[in-house]
């Protein structure tokens, strides 16, 4: 079949959450079928890897978007029901070549990885469609306005809004929709009930991130690992740091904490003030710093999707002491596997009793990493996209290859 696959952000290299999963998607695509990818890049530094993804593509068109520029253009909206998430993510540039493209070439499936994606579709001629929402944004939109003030905060809950009418209708429009975990599925049954859902989990690379000879620290080391801009991880690192660390250095005076991960916001490195902090930035590779900890943390107040960082230090056979809220994606399985506490005092009193029994703390690793590679397996859930997409309504389809008319 020939594919016409939409995200919104060059998913190469695979080196972050949304990434990975659109990553290992086109690979799994293009394995069996005829894939061209649309795509943006945010960072021009995104840009120099166009190659790497190429060669898993049949073609590849990256559009440059400017953050900055598309918020003061996104503004004006405020005053329309239009979700700003829409305007921050168009490129009219993209939006001519994607019609060019549907214009000349006959597809059999729309695959669209973010709901953002699906303004760049003219649905009445489209083929059938496949929706990936990842996580229902519209959600989390919804609770971060717990987190910030007005006028913040009035913003917020406007986009959750916005977001989720406009979530409906994409949910409406497509052949099935696709989301990480339960929770998600629920969510979209709430705003389209007709909807046909399908759970994709995300997976990973147990070879990649494998339990490495440990490191001879001085002193026992806590990590956080992630994208340091991404709301959700900075008010993580805000709360353990203020709230869970010092409760610990009380107890283990000589105890780090290492905050792991690329464009750390102005309020992260000011948290490297602190005794113990270490605050990396963009590292080559996160495997080193896992092996420098002991125990990992996900102290998370936000709840959406499988927290990809989770999967990877029980994956390296690290322990992992998070919240309910950051589990809530987790199947059962994994999540028993999780060291869970609610409020700072019990989550301090899980880490240090860690930090103190090592034997302990490395079955909980291996117990983890046991399970992560039997629930989280990318060739297992890729196999269900594959067949989702091969039979996007559950039953047999025309083979017959769709042409769409201009708009």
């Amino acid at each position: 079949m020939r594919v016409l696959y939409l995200c919104h952000r060059i998913p190469y290299p695979p080196d972050k959450g949304d990434k990975i999963r659109a990553f290992h998607q086109i690979r799994a695509l293009a394995s069996r079928h005829e894939v061209d990818v649309f795509t943006l890049a945010d960072d021009a530094g995104d840009l120099v890897h166009q190659a790497g993804l190429a060669s898993y593509c049949h073609s590849l068109k990256v559009a440059r978007i400017y953050p900055k520029l598309a918020r003061l253009k996104a503004l004006p909206y405020l005053l329309t029901r239009t979700a700003l998430t829409i305007p921050c993510f168009h490129s009219a540039e993209l939006k001519k070549e994607i019609r060019k493209a549907l214009l000349q070439r006959s597809y059999d499936r729309i695959f669209i990885y973010s709901s953002a994606m699906a303004q760049y579709l003219d649905w009445d001629d489209a083929p059938q469609v496949i929706t990936d929402l990842v996580d229902v944004d519209s959600d989390k939109w919804r609770q971060y306005a717990a987190f910030v003030t007005f006028p913040y905060s009035a913003i917020y809950r406007r986009e959750a809004r916005a977001l989720r009418e406009y979530e409906r209708e994409v949910c409406r429009r497509s052949s099935a929709i696709v989301v990480t975990t339960e929770r998600e599925a629920r969510l979209v049954r709430e705003i389209w009930s007709a909807s046909r859902v399908q759970v994709v989990p995300n997976g990973v690379d147990s070879d990649h991130f494998s339990p490495a000879a440990s490191i001879d620290n001085a002193s026992p080391a806590i990590a956080l690992v992630g994208d340091m801009s991404y709301f959700p991880n900075v008010e993580a690192a805000i709360f353990f740091t203020s709230k869970v660390f010092p409760l610990i250095r009380s107890k283990l005076s000589d105890a780090r904490f290492l905050i792991v991960g690329r464009n750390p916001t102005p309020s992260v490195l000011k948290l490297q003030r602190i005794n113990g902090v270490e605050v990396t930035g963009r590292v080559p590779d996160v495997r080193p710093w896992l092996a420098r900890a002991q125990v990992s943390v996900a102290p998370f107040s936000i709840s959406a999707g499988i927290p990809n960082k989770i999967l990877e230090a029980m994956a390296c056979g690290l322990p992992v002491v998070a919240t309910p809220c950051g589990v809530q994606g987790l199947s059962a399985d994994v999540r028993g596997a999780v060291e869970t506490a609610e409020g700072a005092e019990k989550f301090a009193l899980r880490v240090v009793d860690l930090l103190n029994n090592p034997a302990l703390a490395r079955r909980k690793g291996l117990e983890g990493r046991a399970r992560v590679m039997a629930v989280h397996n990318w060739d297992q859930s890729l196999e269900l996209l594959l067949d989702l997409l091969e039979n996007p309504k559950g039953q047999a389809l025309t083979q017959a290859s769709v042409h769409c008319s201009p708009a």
